[in-house]
Parts: structure tokens; sequence; C-alpha cells
């Protein structure tokens, strides 16, 4: 349970600053294309479209996206949870923490741009077969579905945040734990990004760059927690217990 509580906390937290950088960099030109296009529609009675109405066609598009992270969580976390129990087995838990760690430890690194740019590998692994291509022809679509579907699509978009909170969603090793870690990261995203990006576009790219580097820190941090407590299992080092809370 405590696991998991940090698991969500973290990935909100991470998901609100991160949108304000990394996010509204590698996304930004997604909702700046769809608002976009659904601007240049007008409202069928010829009066001007509402902020409010602006508001409820993004709507679907982030439910679809979340949807898209919600189910890779639910997956990573229940592969998480049957190594765990193979790893117990098999006298291996402390290892799997510590690889988990070491994962999230190297992310953090390329998030703070001083490993390269994990998008990058993530392309070549897709071989170029990126879901932009499917996604083209629905942004001028109106439909519910269309839009949903657009939304699907783009939370397949190789992205090294989404990549980490994946490996901190298999942290949490249950269903359950996986898919609740991406809806938080989801959540926090949402602000920024269903604001077009205007909220961020006060703030310089210098304080910009520095909240991804805020974010990647917490990231890196509980990579260090999560090594040390695969360790501590692994009886290499003594655990360390702050009145009710162990820290690993």
């Amino acid at each position: 349970m405590e696991i998991l509580f940090s698991n969500i906390a973290l990935a909100f937290v991470t998901g609100v600053i991160s949108s304000f950088g990394h996010c509204l960099g590698m996304c930004g030109g997604i909702v700046a294309i769809y608002s976009a296009r659904q601007a240049a529609h007008a409202s069928p009675d010829g009066s001007p479209v509402t902020v409010w109405t602006r508001i409820k066609n993004f709507l679907p598009l982030h439910l679809g996206r979340i949807t898209t992270y919600t189910l890779f969580g639910a997956l990573i976390g229940l592969a998480g949870s049957l190594l765990n129990q193979a790893g117990g087995m098999m006298g291996w838990q402390g290892a799997f923490s510590v690889i988990v760690g070491i994962v999230m430890l190297l992310v953090s690194l390329s998030l703070m741009g001083i490993l390269p740019p994990i998008e990058s590998t993530l392309m070549s692994l897709s071989r170029g077969n990126s879901p932009m291509a499917r996604m083209r022809g629905l942004f001028d679509k109106r439909s519910f579905l269309a839009t949903l579907t657009l939304g699907v699509l783009w939370g397949f978009l190789p992205c090294g945040l989404v990549f980490a909170m994946l490996v901190l969603a298999a942290r949490a090793q249950t269903l359950l734990g996986g898919a609740l870690t991406m809806l938080a990261f989801g959540l926090g995203t949402v602000p920024t990004l269903l604001g077009f990006g205007l909220a961020a576009n006060l703030l310089s790219p210098k304080l910009r760059g520095g909240l991804q580097s805020f974010a990647a820190a917490l990231l890196m941090l509980f990579a260090i927690q999560t090594v040390l407590r695969g360790l501590a299992v692994a009886n290499i080092i003594p655990s360390l217990i702050i009145g009710p809370v162990m820290l690993w």
C-alpha cells in the first residue's frame, strides 16, 4: 500500500510538473494542430465557438490518451506482479527491484539531458511505424469516436516520460497499482495540455527546462529508493525505517 501511494503521488506530481516542459514540447504540436483544425469549423448556426465548447471537444482526446496509458499501466503492473511472484519462488525479488530502479535511474538521466533522449531509442524499436500516420486523417473529424480514437493513438506515441512512468508502474507489482499509476500521471498532464499550452507559454523556456529537470530529479530519488529497497530485500544492506515509514 505504501509503494502504491508513493507511486500514484509521484506519477501525478510528475505529470503536473512535466506538462510545462517535456509534455508541452513533445505533444504541444498535436494540441496546436487539433485546436487549429477544430477552430476552423464554424458552429452550425454561425455563432462563435465558446471556450467551454472547445474544452468539451478536447475531453475525448485526453480520455483516449489516458485510457491508453491506463491499459499499458495495468499490463506492466500485471507483468511486474508475475515477475515478483516468480522471483519469490526463485529468491530474486531483490534483484527485480534493483533492475527496475536502475532503469528508472537511466530514464531520469535521459530526461535531464545527461544521457541521449530515450525517444530516439523507442522510435528505432518501432522501426518508424509511428501512430502519427494513422492520426493524420482524424484531426479534421468532429465525432466523439474519431476524437477518442485520435487520443488512443496519441497514447501510443514514443515518449521517454511515459516509458519512465511505465517502469514506475511495474514497481507497483499489481494490475490495479500499475493502472492507477498511469491514470494519475495522465490526469496530471491534463491541465496544461487542456489549456492549449497557454499557461506554459507564460513561462520562459529556461524555467520550463528547470521544471522538467525537477520532475526527473523526483524520479531519480524514487529510483535510488527502489534500488535500496531491493538490496534490503536481498539482505545486502539493512532496511531503514523512520517511525511508521519504511524508506527501504
